[in-house]
This record gives C-alpha cells, sequence and structure tokens, in this order.
C-alpha cells in the first residue's frame, strides 16, 4: 500500500502536511481536489448545453458531483460484496474512487466538446502531435497547472489517485484509425509524471480507474435524460409507441456507426427497447408535463435506474471491456441506448450548430492571440498565474523544440483553462467588440 500512497512532489508524506491532521493520504487527495479552482470552475462549463442555462441542466460541476456519489457507492457495495477479490485485484478505496470522480472532467474546455475538437485542431496545427484531450488535460492539471503550494506545481496527489484519473492509461496513438488517436490521459510534456504513477506493466485501467469510468457512465446516461425529457427535447413518449420513429432512430445510429452491436439490436428487436421504456418510464401521458407529480416520477426512475446499473458490475480477476468490472451485456445495452437517444435528439441538433460555430471561433480566436503573445514575450497579455511558469522556461536548457512546444502547449492550458463566462468576456474585450471595464479582473 505504500507504493500506492506515494506522492508525486513528496515520497514519504503519507498523512496531511499540517500538524494534527489526522486524515489518511486518499482523504487528503480528496479533499484538494475538492478545494481547487479548477474544481471550481466546472460551474461555469459545458454538460451538453451551456452553462449558462442555468440550473434546469446539469454542468460540469453537478455532473463530477453525481459521479463522485455513485462511484464512492459502488465502490463500497463491491467491497462489501467481495472483499477478498477486491484485495486480490490490488484494493479498492472508496476514497480513491471518489477523488478521481470529482477530477475525471477537471481537464473539460469552455463549451465541452466543442472546444476539444477545436483546440484539438488548433494545437495540432502549430505543431503539437498529441493535441487536445479532455482527459489529458485533467491529469496536466492535477500534476502540473493546478495551484496548491509555491513550492511546487500540481496538487501532489498520491499515485493511487494520479492513477485512477486515467481512463485510458496511453499516449496518443498516430494511427488514424486507432481508439488511442482519439482518447488518451496523458500528454508528450507530461511523460515524467505519468511514469511516477504507473505501476502496472500493461495498459489497462486500475480498478479504481475502472469503478469510476463506470460511474461516469451511469450518471451521464440517466441524468442527461432527465434533463432533457423535463426539459421536452427528448420525445421519450414517441420513441415508446411509434415504431416508425424509433426505426428512424436506429437507421440513423447504424449508418453513423455501421457496426455498432447495441443499435443492430434495438433495429432487430425493437419491442425489447420499446418494452423497457415503457417499463421503466410508464409512458402513459398521466402527468402534465413540467408537474410536481411528473417531476418526482421521473427522479423515482433515475434513482431506481442507477441502483439498477451499480447492481449490475461484479468485480472480476479477469481485465475485459470493463477494466476489472464484469458487467451485464444487457444493462451495458440498455445503457449505450440512453446514452444515444441524448445525442440524437439533443447533442445532434442543428439548434445547437450556430452556437457551436461561435464557440469554434472563440476558441480559435482567443488560442491564436494567447499564442502570439507568448511567442513575442508579451507578459501584459499571459494570465499573470502562468508568468512564473513562462519565465522558468525561458530560461530553462531545454532545447529549442521542446521550449516551442511547451510555449504552444501553454497557449492550449490558457484556453481550456477558463470557464465560459470568461471565455466570451475575453473574446469580446481583445477583438474589441466589448471593451470591457478596467477594474474586469483577469488572472
Amino acid at each position: 500500500m505504500l507504493k500506492r500512497q506515494q506522492r508525486q512532489h513528496n515520497p514519504f508524506d503519507n498523512r496531511g502536511d499540517k500538524p494534527g491532521d489526522h486524515r489518511k493520504s486518499f482523504q487528503v487527495d480528496r479533499d484538494r481536489i475538492l478545494y481547487s479552482s479548477a474544481f471550481r470552475r466546472l460551474a461555469q462549463v459545458t454538460q451538453v448545453v451551456t452553462a449558462q442555462e442555468g440550473h434546469v441542466f446539469h454542468n460540469r460541476l453537478t455532473h463530477s458531483l453525481k459521479v463522485a456519489q455513485v462511484a464512492r457507492r459502488l465502490a463500497e457495495k463491491l467491497i462489501s460484496e467481495q472483499p477478498d477479490l477486491a484485495e486480490k485485484i490490488g484494493s479498492v478505496d472508496p476514497d480513491v474512487v471518489e477523488a478521481a470522480a470529482l477530477a475525471h472532467d477537471l481537464g473539460h474546455p469552455p463549451f465541452g466538446h466543442t472546444a476539444e475538437e477545436e483546440l484539438d485542431a488548433c494545437a495540432t496545427k502549430q505543431g503539437l502531435t498529441d493535441g487536445f484531450e479532455g482527459n489529458a488535460q485533467s491529469f496536466r492539471i492535477l500534476t502540473r497547472l493546478a495551484i496548491h503550494r509555491i513550492d511546487y506545481y500540481g496538487l501532489n496527489l498520491t499515485r493511487a489517485t494520479l492513477n485512477a484519473v486515467l481512463k485510458y492509461p496511453w499516449q496518443r496513438s498516430h494511427l488514424p484509425q486507432s481508439k488511442r488517436a482519439r482518447k488518451y490521459s496523458v500528454y508528450n510534456l507530461d511523460q515524467e509524471a505519468f511514469s511516477f504513477t504507473r505501476l502496472e506493466k500493461c495498459d489497462c485501467q486500475s480498478i479504481e480507474a475502472s469503478i469510476m469510468d463506470f460511474a461516469d457512465d451511469i450518471t451521464y446516461s440517466v441524468h442527461d435524460l432527465e434533463d432533457f425529457y423535463l426539459a421536452g427535447l427528448i420525445p421519450l413518449e414517441l420513441l415508446a409507441t411509434d415504431r416508425d420513429e424509433l426505426a428512424r432512430f436506429t437507421t440513423e445510429w447504424l449508418r453513423e456507426f455501421p457496426h455498432n452491436r447495441v443499435a443492430k439490436v434495438v433495429k432487430d428487436n425493437p419491442h425489447r427497447f420499446q418494452n423497457f421504456l415503457n417499463a421503466t418510464y410508464n409512458l402513459k401521458g398521466q402527468y402534465r408535463p413540467g408537474s410536481f407529480e411528473q417531476k418526482a416520477q421521473i427522479k423515482r426512475i433515475s434513482s431506481q435506474l442507477i441502483q439498477t446499473y451499480i447492481h449490475s458490475v461484479k468485480l472480476s480477476i479477469e481485465y475485459g471491456d470493463r477494466g476489472h468490472l464484469k458487467h451485464s451485456l444487457d444493462k451495458e445495452a440498455e445503457l449505450k441506448f440512453l446514452q444515444r437517444i441524448v445525442w440524437s435528439y439533443v447533442i445532434s441538433n442543428p439548434r445547437l450548430a450556430t452556437q457551436r460555430y461561435g464557440q469554434k471561433k472563440i476558441i480559435r480566436t482567443l488560442f491564436e492571440i494567447y499564442l502570439e503573445a507568448i511567442r513575442d514575450r508579451d507578459l501584459s497579455f499571459i494570465p499573470a498565474r502562468f508568468v512564473k511558469e513562462y519565465l522558468e522556461l525561458e530560461e530553462s536548457e531545454s532545447t529549442s523544440d521542446k521550449i516551442t512546444q511547451e510555449k504552444t502547449r501553454m497557449a492550449v492550458d490558457i484556453v481550456a483553462g477558463l470557464s465560459e463566462a470568461e471565455a466570451v468576456l475575453q473574446y469580446r474585450r481583445l477583438t474589441g467588440i466589448n471593451q470591457g471595464s478596467f477594474m474586469d479582473y483577469w488572472g
């Protein structure tokens, strides 16, 4: 256990670093993440629709809190039911699982996946072959960008917690068709922190990472659907009763992913999933949309679904599609089905297309402005919290190629670390659309 408790910057720190602090190492990790400014920023970052839509929809902060709750309960359930197996595969610690769940979305940029794609394109165009990926950015925040003490960068977390955040424990592949070209958890420049973190000889998740990953899937499948159904954007009643609508839905799914197993099952056996929707959501029109009764019913259903999915997995000594979790194929299919409903009716909705166009322009423009300032050594444009790192980079004895990469990565870090309100404000100010106020804080 000692090796799992080692910290990146202080290998012998097994307890908190304050006199009289009786927390265990993994509890310290959880608390440091919870109190970080990177975590608070998630209140102003998109989950599916922009955070400014208010409390009607989840943002990345409320999503992360729910993932943490589900992940901890799942870990506790597995430990209670299979204590010997949990110990055999390396032990399962609920504090590690919860900490990883709180941290898993820290790297999401403003405007979510739209900005993720745009930042990846911008970074790649400027020579960073590993571009941008939200999971890799989360790891970078924890190990380098977050501020905790003056004598080191990052939060100085234990090896176990850092490892649990690695959903995709590898660097980016340069093979375009590989899944690893799209999903990865570490940048080339963060290889030292990654090497410290990994004790495994294989490219496999730790057990805590597997639990966090599954909890993430459960949470966004259930809660995103709840949000948009209550908002009237998802026609569950139509899917549950109209075979033509379900056929259109699955045909579109298979057109985009022709080898998708779940979509094919839905197409071949539509009654199964229509029965699932009717049995689960009790769609008989007995409640007026938006009423107290309808909202209470949906909350009850969401709770039941989460409990069902939590109890659908067990620990396994064999590493498979879900890491060290053995899952029910039926329940996995239901999760994929629910996720696709949100994608089809909300995420790919043309009404979001114009929003995305503007969001991409904001991200691209800010990246170009900050990269130019960094290359021109214009410290008045570089946010104050990055100046120390910038000056250290200027004085370093690294190769010119590495310094160039670090400067480009810094421009990515600046833009990715903005909240959505900050991104819009800075864009308007720097492009002259709205000059803002001299008293506007920009750190």
